[in-house]
C-alpha cells in the first residue's frame, strides 16, 4: 500500500498535518543505533506523505535533535523546508535516554536559549510548533508568556505548544484556550478517560495531537517475552523506570487480548485506528526503529475498525482492567 498518508487540520493553527507523524526522540536518536538507518525511517516517511516530525532539544542525551536536523537538512533539496511542519520541546534539562530522572527550567531566558539551539540543531529559521515539555498550570507565568510572544513575533517559532501527561493541565488549558494553540498528550485506548478533556480541547480550538498510542508498545506485542534487539531492551527499561509507564504496562493485558482479538488489521493498527477515529486528535506520534513498523502503521485503515470492535475497546476499559490516567 503506498497512498500517501491522510491529512488533518490542527486545531485554529491552519496547519495541515499528517494524522501519522513522527516522532524523532527515544532510541531512535541512540548513538547505538546508527544514523544511516534513522535516515532510511526518515525519508521512508517522507516518501509517504509524513510533513509532521516532532522532536525535543533533550532527547536522547540531547542527540535526537542534531540528528533529524542532519537528516532532514540532507533531504531539503526534495522535500523543502516549507512543506514540513517541525516541531521540539524545551524545558527539560535533565535525563538520559528517558529513563532517569529529570529536572525542569522555564525560565523565560533558558527558554530563549533552548529554542535559539533547536533552531540551529535543525537547520531551521524559524519552528512550526515549540512546545513546553512537562510544565504544569502553576508555572504558567506572565514573565514567561510576554519572553515567548517576543519570541514569536522575532520569528523564532510560529504557534505554542504544550507537551503534558497531566489531566489537570489538559483541563486547565481547556479553560483558558488563548494560552496555547496546540497540545501534544498521552493517549490510547488505555487512556479513554482522556477524551472529555480531549474533546474540551479541540471545541476551545486547540490542536490535539496523541503520543504513546502503543502504550509504549503494550498494545501490540507482550514486550516481556520479544526482546530481540538493543532498542527492544531500552524500551522496556523506559517501561519499568517511568512510574507512568509501569501504569501503562500493568493495565494492559486485558486491552492488549481484546484488539488481539480483532482480525481486520495488525493489533498495532487497531490500536492507531481507535485514537484516529476520535475526530479531536489530528495527528499521533509514532516513534520507531524499524522501516517496517513505520510502513505498518502508515498503512493502518481507520475505517476498519468496526463499530461493534470498537465498542469491544470501550468496554474492556471500563470493566476496570485497564488503569485510569491522570
Amino acid at each position: 500500500m503506498s497512498d500517501a498518508v491522510p491529512r488533518r487540520q490542527l486545531g485554529r493553527t491552519g496547519l495541515a498535518v499528517s494524522h501519522i507523524g513522527l516522532g524523532c526522540s527515544g532510541f531512535w536518536g541512540n548513538r547505538r543505533f546508527p544514523e544511516v538507518e534513522a535516515e532510511k525511517i526518515v525519508r521512508r516517511a517522507l516518501e509517504r506523505g509524513v510533513n509532521f516530525f516532532d522532536t525535543g532539544i533533550n532527547y536522547s542525551g540531547y542527540h535526537a535533535e542534531p540528528r533529524l536536523g542532519r537528516i532532514l537538512q540532507r533531504a531539503f533539496s526534495q522535500w523543502p523546508r516549507e512543506n514540513l511542519i517541525i516541531s521540539s520541546k524545551a524545558g527539560t534539562v535533565t535525563g538520559q535516554a528517558g529513563i532517569h530522572g529529570e529536572a525542569r527550567d522555564f525560565s523565560p531566558a533558558h527558554i530563549e536559549q533552548c529554542c535559539a539551539q533547536s533552531l540551529r540543531n535543525l537547520h531551521c529559521d524559524y519552528l512550526d510548533i515549540f512546545q513546553l515539555h512537562g510544565i504544569g498550570e502553576h508555572q504558567l507565568t506572565d514573565e514567561l508568556f510576554t519572553a515567548l510572544e517576543q519570541m514569536r513575533r522575532a520569528g523564532m517559532f510560529r504557534f505554542l505548544g504544550i507537551n503534558t501527561h497531566s489531566r489537570s493541565t489538559m483541563q486547565h488549558l481547556a479553560k483558558h484556550p488563548g494560552l496555547f494553540d496546540v497540545a501534544l498528550i498521552d493517549y490510547s485506548a488505555l487512556q479513554q478517560d482522556r477524551e472529555p478533556v480531549i474533546s474540551a480541547m479541540h471545541d476551545a480550538g486547540i490542536g490535539v495531537l496523541a503520543g504513546t498510542v502503543l502504550a509504549q508498545g503494550h498494545l501490540s506485542t507482550n514486550r516481556m517475552l520479544q526482546l530481540k534487539r538493543t532498542a527492544d531492551i531500552w524500551y522496556l527499561a523506559r517501561a519499568l523506570f517511568k512510574p507512568s509507564s509501569r501504569k501503562l504496562m500493568l493495565g494492559a493485558a486485558a486491552m492488549r487480548n481484546t484488539i488481539a482479538r480483532i482480525h481486520s488489521q495488525a493489533p498495532a493498527q487497531t490500536a492507531f485506528a481507535y485514537v484516529l477515529q476520535n475526530p479531536a486528535v489530528a495527528s499521533c506520534i509514532l516513534g520507531t526503529t524499524q522501516l517496517d513498523n513505520l510502513e505498518l502503521i502508515l498503512d493502518t485503515r481507520i475505517d476498519a475498525l468496526q463499530k461493534e470492535e470498537r465498542e469491544r475497546i470501550i468496554e474492556t476499559f471500563g470493566d476496570g482492567e485497564a488503569s485510569p490516567s491522570h
